[in-house]
């Protein structure tokens, strides 16, 4: 399953640029449709195991940390609902020393400003897979990121973004959603992401 994701990923890029050249949207006014590609680097500050044994109390452990990072690569197609928001869906990689996964989720964005030149937060939540490692069954989970950027112009239709963010994953590692499993990851972290927006 991974062999089709990264491929799935550059065509969605490819497409929304597409869509700009010939006209649609303009960041520039935030308006229109738009796509956001970015890659991020997340320090782990807690990874810890939830266990409930039948009968018994919620046995959570922290799992070592000391040395647990996180590479993320994301693309996100939205469209401004007006200058100052817009509204997207969001896919993506993620790749930590513990498991990696596949989060599909809402993105939420807030601009200070309309001008080429802002500040912005942004509010990410949404289901993820957990994909490979020793079970390489898929597994079900919940993502959540937010955070603070800054978006500037570098060409005429092409701006940088960067952002730092908080990061919140749960996943199953039964075959039980989240709600109901009896054994779940529980993974948070800080992350610092940087991209293009077309």
């Amino acid at each position: 399953m991974k062999k089709f994701i990264l491929p799935f990923l550059l065509l969605t890029t490819i497409f929304s640029f597409a869509q700009n050249e010939i006209g649609i949207g303009n960041v520039n006014k935030n308006k229109g449709f738009f796509n956001i590609t970015k890659i991020g680097y997340f320090t782990n500050t807690s990874v810890k195991q939830e266990l409930i044994i039948e009968g018994e109390k919620i046995i959570l452990s922290d799992l070592d940390n000391s040395e647990s990072h996180a590479w993320s690569l994301q693309t996100v197609n939205g469209y401004f609902i007006s200058p100052y928001l817009s509204l997207g869906i969001a896919i993506g990689l993620d790749s930590d020393n513990n498991f990696t996964t596949l989060p599909v989720m809402l993105d939420i964005r807030a601009y200070m400003s309309d001008k080429a030149d802002s500040f912005y937060a942004f509010l990410d939540i949404g289901p993820t897979l957990k994909i490979g490692g020793k079970n390489s069954e898929l597994r079900k989970g919940l993502a959540f990121n937010i955070g603070l950027g800054y978006k500037f112009k570098i060409s005429e239709k092409l701006f940088l973004i960067s952002d730092l963010s908080y990061s919140h994953k749960n996943v199953s590692l039964t075959n039980e959603d989240i709600g109901t499993s009896d054994n779940i990851i529980k993974a948070n972290g800080i992350g610092l992401n940087i991209g293009i927006i077309f």
